[in-house]
């Protein structure tokens, strides 16, 4: 028998037609990637509001994204003039653009530009005999400046994607070239810088790549507005929050499972309405920052299983005596506090 094609399975065919992946849907359309990942995989479907936001982006109208009626085929009509064009450019040997759309690579050409600056400026300077004197001293000759200015421009490169090595490497290239330029100023010994790089590589190994990426996506958010989003849809709870505060009362009486994503908030989800919590009831928290308190019936007993860095998992009373279902909590905490509350 033919499967029967889903909503989720005509976002998924036409994200891929896009040539976009679920984390650039997702920031196009100001939703999760845990989201997109739900309504490709049918575990959830899209707000109604996004639908013809999602039509525009793929392209094809709100019924044909909804299967009202079948996706027509795209036929793109190319000038001949402008093929050609594109056609030279691919055989040229080498270009270098600057898409002004594409934030990273402006900002690496505006700081290559700038360490450019600061290097002929400094073999201007050089060229006054009064401040080449100055410059010049105890054998360190203008080139001895120029490496630093180097390692100061790398830094500036990089500290937009990964602040604190872009930082340090900033750091270091101002003080390699303010020792140059006064002499009795202290000294740090290279194998310092380098065990200083080590340790903080060995803490964001610790905490974990996906923390690290979310924190520099936070760093990078233009917009901080409080988002709230929540589904309960077949006895799952799904929630996805920051940068706000708010209480989520899940409705149900019975519970299979769900996920919480928070990041930067004080939010308490409410749970004291369930009276029925299935068999291996799985709640996944991921939490970043901020503060989530979870409240719990008397009737089902907490299992455990946290992942904390920098972070805390507190319980606060208990089930009663008779209680004998259980829900397992798998939380991972950075730089947070979760509380399970029993009231």
């Amino acid at each position: 028998m033919e499967q029967k094609e889903t909503l989720g399975k005509r976002i998924a065919m036409l994200r891929k037609e896009k040539g976009l992946t679920q984390e650039q849907l997702a920031e196009k359309v100001g939703v999760s990637a845990q989201a997109v990942s739900k309504w490709e995989n049918d575990i959830s479907c899209p707000d109604i509001t996004l639908l013809p936001l999602l039509a525009d982006l793929f392209g094809v109208s709100v019924d044909e994204l909804l299967g009202v009626k079948p996706v027509e085929p795209h036929v793109i009509i190319l000038d001949k003039d402008e093929t050609q064009k594109d056609e030279k450019k691919r055989n040229r040997p080498f270009t270098w653009e600057w898409n002004k759309h594409k934030k990273s690579a402006r900002w690496g050409t505006i700081a290559f530009c700038i360490g450019a600056i600061l290097i002929c400026l400094l073999f201007i300077l050089r060229s006054f005999p009064q401040l080449g004197l100055f410059l010049d001293h105890d054998g360190i000759s203008g080139w001895s400046y120029v490496w630093p200015i180097l390692v100061f421009t790398f830094g500036l490169i990089t500290v937009r994607d990964h602040t604190i090595f872009g930082s340090l490497f900033m750091l270091w290239g101002v003080y390699s070239f303010a020792s140059c330029l006064i002499p009795n100023l202290f000294h740090i010994e290279w194998y310092v810088v380098l065990l200083i790089i080590a340790i903080i590589l060995l803490i964001k190994t610790i905490v974990g790549k996906k923390f690290w990426v979310k924190v520099a996506k936070s760093n990078h958010d233009e917009d901080r507005t409080p988002q709230l989003e929540v589904t309960q849809e077949d006895n799952y709870l799904d929630a996805d929050m920051s940068f706000g505060s708010g209480v989520i009362t899940y409705d149900g009486d019975t519970l299979r499972g769900g996920s919480i994503d928070m990041n930067f908030g004080d939010y308490k989800v409410d749970l004291r309405n369930v009276r029925t919590f299935e068999n291996d009831c799985l709640l996944k928290i991921d939490q970043n920052f901020g503060s989530l308190t979870i409240f719990l019936p008397s009737c089902v007993r907490l299992v455990k299983s946290s992942d904390t860095s920098f972070g805390s998992f507190a319980t606060y009373g208990e089930p009663s005596p008779d209680a004998t279902q259980s829900i397992i909590i798998r939380a991972d905490v950075n730089f947070g506090t979760l509380q399970v509350k029993y009231e």
